[in-house]
């Protein structure tokens, strides 16, 4: 009951500070921060999202890794989107691995972050194979931008055999998951499959 209490009051916070231009309440941080150092892993991802969101992003990544540390798999997520903005080559290299628990434990998002790692190769190798079967994995897991991805990856063969077929698939189910670009693609796609036969 005190975990939904605390859940509804930060959904409160969050629509409440919509109307008062962005100043979250001082005293709601203090009491999920207060919560944290108690050992309540989810009250320090949610104080991490709010520090983060006020700029205060050295208590931000301390709320966050207490919290990824502790199997609140999302605060790996945006641990590890930190990270990869850090011009810090050690912390670029820590949000791979972030990435990868993340996607390891079924964190779609997470299974993105690290397929487009792979796939521009600025922070680790390039791998467009890795990057397939990671936008594929998280495409299952209904994430329209990997979806999009793996249909690119299909339609200009990218390490693959070129596969119009597949690409639409990919495009069509991204279409599907209310991704513009997607739906985009795959009309484009599509007609262009249907004029050539």
């Amino acid at each position: 009951m005190k975990k939904i209490t605390l859940i509804l009051s930060i959904i409160i916070i969050f629509a409440s500070t919509c109307f008062a231009q962005g100043n979250i309440s001082v005293k709601i941080i203090k009491q999920l921060e207060k919560e944290c150092s108690n050992n309540d892993f989810l009250s320090c991802f949610f104080a991490g999202q709010l520090l983060q969101d006020t700029g205060l992003m050295t208590s931000a990544v301390t709320a966050y890794k207490k919290a990824c540390d502790n199997k609140i798999y999302e605060a790996c997520l945006n641990l590890g989107k930190i990270y990869k903005n850090d011009y810090n080559k050690t912390m670029q290299k820590e949000a791979v691995k972030l990435f990868n628990t993340a996607c390891d434990e079924s964190i779609a998002s997470g299974c993105f972050e690290l397929a487009y790692l792979y796939y521009k190769g600025d922070i680790t190798r390039k791998s467009l194979s890795k990057a397939r079967k990671l936008f594929d994995k998280a495409c299952s897991m209904q994430n329209a931008p990997s979806c999009y991805n793996a249909g690119i990856i299909y339609q200009q063969g990218l390490k693959v055999k070129k596969n119009t077929k597949k690409a639409m698939e990919y495009f069509k189910k991204s279409c599907s998951l209310d991704f513009k670009k997607g739906c985009l693609a795959y009309k484009k796609l599509s007609k262009n499959f249907t004029d050539s036969l």
